[in-house]
């Protein structure tokens, strides 16, 4: 019994250091403050979602993966115009709509490199904040929808369309205190 309680307290205590508190300041300008309880993500187009702690991200030519718990600040910077493209390997052929963007890293702290560090994950990742009905998703690499099971009936200006709307309502920037 003295295990079980023990353990169980050692889990209550490792779950309140990992939390962390967070300000999202969203593209339209809503801003959502709380403590993050989790953080799940998923490859583009993908439903499978896993629980993550870390993002990857580039500083020059070296790959890093860093931890949430080690960011600072994660902003928007700029993004490029929507490219389409047909994919023949479906039948029927499958088109795709895409945006990257470019969000950069501030971590707590700095080391000696001093050049920008850039996500590269190209994953959709998902903030649950304690109170909030739903998470907060975010694209900080690529934006990428097609038209899997509705060929006949969206074409690429549906598909661009959902690309803008995505990167219209995306993050801004993120604090973590």
């Amino acid at each position: 019994m003295k295990k079980i309680f023990l353990f169980l307290a050692v889990l209550l205590v490792s779950s309140l250091v990992l939390a962390q508190n967070a300000t999202i300041t969203l593209k339209t300008g809503k801003t959502i403050s709380g403590k993050i309880v989790k953080i799940e993500a998923a490859p583009l187009n993908s439903k499978s979602l896993s629980e993550t702690t870390t993002i990857m991200a580039a500083q020059g030519v070296n790959e890093l993966m860093l931890k949430f718990a080690d960011i600072k600040e994660i902003s928007f910077k700029s993004s490029d115009d929507v490219s389409c493209f047909e994919d023949g390997r479906f039948v029927p052929v499958r088109k795709f709509c895409s945006m990257k963007s470019l969000y950069q890293i501030v971590p707590k702290v700095k080391g000696e490199n001093k050049e920008a560090i850039e996500i590269e994950d190209d994953k959709v990742f998902f903030f649950h904040i304690e109170g909030e009905k739903t998470p907060v998703a975010a694209f900080f690499y690529k934006i990428q929808v097609n038209n899997e099971g509705n060929e006949s009936k969206k074409d690429y200006p549906d598909l661009e369309r959902e690309v803008l709307s995505l990167s219209k309502n995306g993050i801004k920037k993120i604090v973590f205190n």
